[in-house]
């Protein structure tokens, strides 16, 4: 029988070719050589989870194209460096039950303590199909466990062209086992392990099976929740029961996904061509984290939102690296004829921009959220609620994220993780309908029409797309910290309630995912080139200034980090304006004196964008240079005290990572980094003085100095508005004080040259009030008017320091000249 079987294997091994030709496959991770770190002076096994020759042939030729050991069956010998063996999980598992060749192998392994092994898993995915429950389909063509012989001819006829290969971190065979001298028991600790590993890489990649859309939608109308809705919906509307359950199936359809692979598929294809054809590559960091988590872990993948590209990006990098692709939560403006049936087929679920006021459509909401985690499926909504116009991260709505999490916590089965994503675009694509709308211009509605017109994108280049999956929160662990007793807090399924404290909770977790999406940032070529050239008065950089200032930039990022996954993916000079100028539109101005780059009104207001993608990671050392703005020398205590009395502004608003408690150190590190590279010196008497004017080090610090220029005049407008507020002893409404906060900015936009639509955004100018509100120097009262301390009018006093000498002027006189708010419109004049 063996001699038959040895036979059988070397004709197939021999037929291979044709299989072979007619395979495709994509292999996990990247870099795979140096993922792996074999050691090429010790033996290797590769486990395969099931006996498959046709995984083997596979697996042979990755290894011969990535110049890794070649597998060959295990015979009677132990896998040596000259003969690398291969084994199947299943015969590991079998050879537990009698004694056989390889419990023979086995004993002589574990007897040798010189014997060592380095064992690599390796998950072979003929599709990446989890099959649907009851399905034909599954029975045929899915790559299920234990397919028969005529079955796998099946699978690889169906899915030949569509193969994954994820191959694990090698395992020392002889640290696994330790001091274990009984093979038995060592084989048994190994099979389980390896039956674990390949049960959660399956999950990871393919996910759990699919339930088709009318089951799940008849499972939602009979959960207990919306049962009771639709008994409310009936009394309240005085309708029948029947007519309310028509409305509650009729939101359950508006809502939910209907997952497909063949869409999957079709999209990926799609994605492909298109992003070649926009962009000049996708760079994607932190995959292998992601995957690492997903083994073990449902989940949330929570994404900045700058683009509507990102809903398809971050599905497309996922399924690229072999993990699952996410359900999304995307708006009911995305429910296009076409588009938003491809979109559902690809696990979008598409919600109402408010869940307020429709008790009915609310309570199927939360029974499709609890059906999604229950069942084990990821998903990725974006905690901003909207894309960004101006390219800050924007504060985070709480609603879904509430849902969603109350969701994770009730079940006990699968822990669940937040998984922080950054995505920058080197030039986004909506950049001029973003400048129109903050200009007041009405937001044009997604359409069929609106899509067709998008077409003329694949005509133009985008630059590179950068994606960069942050640290993960594990949920049980946060609600341990933050959210005392919430196991029995939650309630039973049948009594549901919410642990005191949970919306704070929910809170902090946005405000914390924030902040790690913020730590991910990607220092991109065009993001650095405009911080430059934006921190230029006149919006034009000498060429050889440029080069120096962004080198200074790039160094200081490397000197003083902001994160451990923060990127910078070109770090020379040259390269990065070479990348850049004509991404951003940059001109040349030739000049005997060598060239000048220029930015254009138009081209400027737009580099604005892509400047605020990354703008946090100079806060400090901006605000620090910003103290030399009217100043030649200072001691260093004073410039730490004055950071530390902003920073909690810039806090909130930068959504930094570091808590104010930690100002004092950090700026006290920043001030040791910008002595290092010349931008401050220490005098004999312990001062810090700034550099000579002449010098291209001063230019340096004036450049730092204005990337937080504008924000810091919008604080200092702020607080003289509301110290003259105070002066004039009148009620301050909040709305009012918030609109007149935009005028001014407006006023003061038009009379100093500025074309920035950010620089008066009224959003910006709440958050600072609210700030101003946790520090106690400003309070709101239940009329919602405000009350303002004694010392904002010190504060409005020394802010002025930060502001330029016209702008000081000017701002100065609008503020004498303006009428109280309280008092009547003066008389017109006579005749």
């Amino acid at each position: 029988m063996r001699a038959l079987v040895a036979l059988l294997f070397w004709m197939a091994w021999w037929l291979r070719k044709p299989m072979l030709w007619l395979v495709r496959y994509r292999v996990a991770p990247d870099n795979l050589n140096e993922s792996l770190g074999l050691d090429p002076a010790k033996p290797v096994c590769f486990v395969l989870p099931e006996r498959s020759w046709a995984d083997l042939f596979v697996l042979n030729r990755i290894c011969k194209q990535y110049g890794l050991p070649r597998p060959r069956r295990t015979g009677s010998e132990l896998p040596s460096v000259e003969q690398p063996g291969c084994l199947y999980l299943s015969a590991l598992l079998e050879s537990r039950i009698g004694q056989g060749d390889l419990m023979g192998l086995i004993q002589r392994a574990v007897a040798d303590t010189g014997y060592e092994v380095q064992i690599v898993p390796v998950s072979i995915f003929w599709g990446r199909d989890p099959g649907q429950e009851t399905s034909l389909f599954k029975l045929l063509f899915a790559d299920t466990p234990g397919a028969g012989a005529l079955r796998k001819l099946f699978i690889i006829l169906a899915n030949g062209r569509n193969v994954f290969a994820s191959f694990a971190k090698p395992l020392s065979f002889r640290q696994f086992m330790g001091k274990e001298t009984d093979a038995a028991r060592a084989l048994r600790k190994l099979g389980r392990l390896l039956h674990v590993h390949f049960l959660r890489a399956r999950t990871a990649a393919l996910g759990p099976s699919l339930v088709r859309r009318p089951v799940v939608i008849r499972g939602l109308l009979n959960s207990k929740a919306v049962r009771l809705a639709i008994e409310h919906e009936a009394q309240d509307k005085g309708i029948t029961i029947e007519q309310a359950m028509a409305r509650a199936r009729k939101c359950a359809e508006e809502l939910a996904a209907d997952y497909t692979s063949a869409a999957v598929n079709f999209l990926e294809r799609l994605l492909g061509y298109v992003w070649n054809r926009v962009f000049r590559g996708v760079e994607v960091r932190g995959i292998e984290r992601v995957r690492e988590w997903a083994q073990s872990h449902e989940l949330l993948y929570l994404p900045s939102h700058r683009s509507h590209a990102d809903y398809l990006l971050v599905s497309y990098t996922l399924y690229h690296a072999g993990i699952v692709p996410p359900h999304i939560a995307a708006g009911i403006n995305l429910n296009m004829p076409v588009v938003g049936g491809l979109l559902r087929r690809c696990g979008a679920f598409f919600i109402r921009r408010s869940l307020s006021g429709d008790r009915l459509y609310t309570a199927v909401f939360r029974a499709y959220v609890d059906s999604l985690i229950q069942r084990g499926y990821s998903i990725s909504f974006y905690p901003e609620g909207g894309r960004s116009r101006t390219g800050r991260l924007l504060p985070p709505k709480t609603g879904l994220m509430s849902m969603v999490v109350e969701s994770a916590l009730r079940q006990r089965v699968r822990k669940v993780a937040v998984v922080p994503i950054y995505i920058g675009y080197d030039k986004v694509w909506e950049i001029n309908s973003y400048l129109k709308e903050l200009r007041g211009a009405k937001k044009e509605a997604e359409s069929v029409q609106g899509l067709l017109k998008a077409t003329r994108i694949l005509t133009k280049s985008f630059g590179k797309v950068y994606i960069n999956f942050g640290e993960p929160i594990l949920l049980p662990q946060f609600a341990e910290q933050n959210l005392p007793g919430w196991r029995e807090g939650f309630g039973s399924d049948a009594e549901p309630q919410r642990p005191t404290g949970y919306a704070e909770a929910v809170r902090v977790l946005a405000l914390e995912t924030q902040r790690r999406i913020n730590a991910a940032a990607v220092a991109n070529p065009s993001a650095l080139i405009s911080v430059a050239m934006l921190a230029s008065p006149q919006k034009a950089v000498a060429e050889d200034d440029l080069l120096y200032q962004l080198t200074h930039l790039v160094e200081l990022l490397r000197a003083q980090p902001y994160s451990a996954d923060q990127h910078v993916p070109l770090t020379d000079a040259r390269a990065i304006v070479d990348w850049a100028a004509p991404v951003a539109g940059l001109s040349r101005v030739p000049h005997a004196w060598g060239e000048v780059l220029a930015a254009d009104a138009d081209t400027a207001v737009k580099m604005t964008w892509y400047r605020n993608n990354i703008q946090h990671l100079f806060a400090l050392p901006s605000l620090i240079a910003n103290f030399y703005r009217t100043r030649y020398r200072l001691s260093e205590d004073a410039v730490v005290g004055g950071c530390r009395a902003l920073y909690p502004f810039l806090h909130t608003e930068f959504f930094l990572r570091w808590e104010p408690e930690e100002c004092d150190r950090l700026t006290r590190q920043w001030i040791e980094a910008m002595v290092a590279r010349k931008l401050l010196a220490r005098t004999d008497g312990g001062m810090l003085q700034r550099p000579e004017v002449e010098t291209p080090e001063f230019a340096v610090l004036a450049m730092l100095g204005r990337i937080m220029g504008e924000t810091l005049e919008r604080y200092s407008m702020t607080t003289l508005l509301l110290a003259q507020e105070r002066r004039r002893n009148a009620e301050i409404p909040r709305a009012r004080f918030e609109e007149d906060c935009k005028l001014l900015a407006e006023r003061l936009a038009v009379l100093t040259g500025r074309n920035a639509p950010e620089f008066f955004d009224a959003g910006l100018f709440r958050g600072y009030i609210n700030t101003l509100i946790g520090l106690k120097l400003v309070a709101e009262r239940e009329d919602r008017t405000l009350a303002v301390d004694e010392r904002v009018e010190r504060i409005a006093e020394r802010s002025v320091n930060f502001l330029g000498a016209e702008t000081q002027q000017i701002l100065l006189q609008l503020l004498a000249r303006r009428r109280d708010p309280g008092a009547a419109a003066p008389a017109p004049a006579a005749g």
